[in-house]
């Protein structure tokens, strides 16, 4: 087999760039988790830290489904956004992980 092949060489530089690419958001997303866990002037509890448990483990898969956002807290996902919204400012959490929720976690500014 041929590996000097042009094509070859750029579908393995293409795969080995979407496996760096996977594990660097990996490592991103576990040092967003642990940057929460450090950095919780308010020490959260109950329904604030579920939210933003909850928002943390969802993130990843680009937000949690309706489904199970009713099921865990019993809102409509609109209601949760602006739960876990409301959380993070009185939380006082940086710009980084609210940008890392903004990506996911966006509000609507106009609802009936």
């Amino acid at each position: 087999m041929n590996t000097d092949h042009p094509l070859h060489t750029a579908a393995v530089q293409t795969s080995h760039r979407a496996a760096i690419d996977g594990q660097l958001r990996s490592y991103r997303r576990r040092k967003l988790r642990e940057r929460l866990a450090r950095q919780n002037p308010h020490r959260l509890t109950g329904e604030a830290a579920e939210i933003l448990r909850f928002a943390l483990i969802w993130a990843p898969y680009g937000g949690a489904p309706a489904e199970e956002v009713f099921q865990k807290f019993g809102m409509a996902p609109h209601r949760f956004v602006d739960k876990l919204w409301q959380t993070v400012e009185e939380a006082g959490y940086d710009v980084r992980i609210t940008r890392e929720f903004a990506a996911v976690y966006t509000t609507v500014s106009s609802r009936p």
